[in-house]
């Protein structure tokens, strides 16, 4: 009878030793259909298909025409990491302004010759491979920023339906801060997509809700997610959604709290911006690449 007490407990202890060594990546990669709920389940395992990449892409246009790149029939192109919510989708301000941090178009348009303007709209989901041409309501009603600066903006759904759930108390944190990696320097329609976790801890307060970092091999970081869990009766977790990493004026990565309100405190004063892109422009000497017309149909 002993040994089948010891037994038991042996079993017992591993049992939650097993779930406890569970990460937000785990959590991210599990599939509801093949991992029954239990008393020591993670709700909200289907994360990762809140998680998509957004290629935006633009042209310009003067006097009428349209200009492409390489006789292609767009100028420029970005892919950013989107997060679903419930009511909406956290988009980067790069999807809204893919052309502010293109060398090139900072170059062929120092004179403001050309008017850029939005062409297709691609989305995948992490769990799939395949863009597919979306409309998204941009420059509208429907789009609005989130914080001062403009880097984070919510595009806002018809209904409200599926998504993250969002915390946006203010106080201290004990989460997970998650980054999404081009797997290559380039980032194009072929690149394929790491997760990287990292714990965070956050002393948030209501006068500030930008938490500066600095995540290593940044130029490969297409996005990122600030979650912390939520324990709930029965040793269910719950990952909420606290916050979205940003690229500030200052082209470095900033995590974009949720909470409110949202009295946030600039990334950069823009005169110091305006400063910074002068001496940009003026050291850099390289030729410039000379839109190419796109033909009409």
């Amino acid at each position: 009878m002993k040994r089948i007490f010891l037994y038991l407990v042996a079993v017992f202890v591993f049992t939650i030793s097993a779930h406890a060594q569970i990460t937000i990546l785990d959590a991210l990669k599990m599939n509801s259909s093949s991992h029954p709920k239990s008393s020591y389940c993670i709700e909200n395992i289907s994360i990762m298909s809140e998680l998509s990449i957004i290629r935006q892409q633009y042209r310009l246009e003067r006097n009428g025409d349209f200009y492409g790149k390489d006789n292609m029939p767009y100028y420029g192109e970005t892919y950013t990491l989107a997060v679903k919510v419930p009511g909406g989708t956290y988009l980067s301000g790069r999807v809204i302004e893919p052309w502010k941090n293109d060398v090139d178009y900072q170059r062929v348009n120092a004179d403001n010759k050309y008017k850029p303007v939005y062409f297709w709209s691609y989305q995948r989901s992490l769990n799939d491979s395949v863009y597919k041409a979306v409309e998204l309501e941009l420059g509208t009603e429907y789009t609005k920023p989130v914080n001062e600066d403009k880097s984070l903006w919510l595009h806002v759904d018809a209904r409200s339906d599926f998504g993250l759930s969002i915390d946006n108390t203010v106080g201290k944190k004990q989460g997970t801060m998650v980054w999404a990696y081009a797997n290559t320097n380039v980032q194009d329609s072929a690149m394929n997509v790491e997760l990287r976790q990292l714990p965070l801890q956050v002393e948030l307060k209501s006068d500030s809700t930008v938490v500066a970092t600095n995540p290593q091999d940044a130029e490969r970081i297409i996005g990122g997610l600030y979650v912390v869990p939520k324990y709930e009766r029965g040793g269910r977790v719950q990952f909420l959604l606290t916050g979205v990493a940003v690229k500030g004026s200052d082209m470095k990565w900033h995590i974009q709290m949720l909470a409110e309100p949202s009295k946030v405190t600039p990334i950069e004063d823009s005169n110091d911006a305006d400063k910074k892109d002068k001496a940009r422009k003026k050291k850099d000497k390289k030729s410039v690449v000379e839109p190419t017309p796109v033909k009409s149909k």
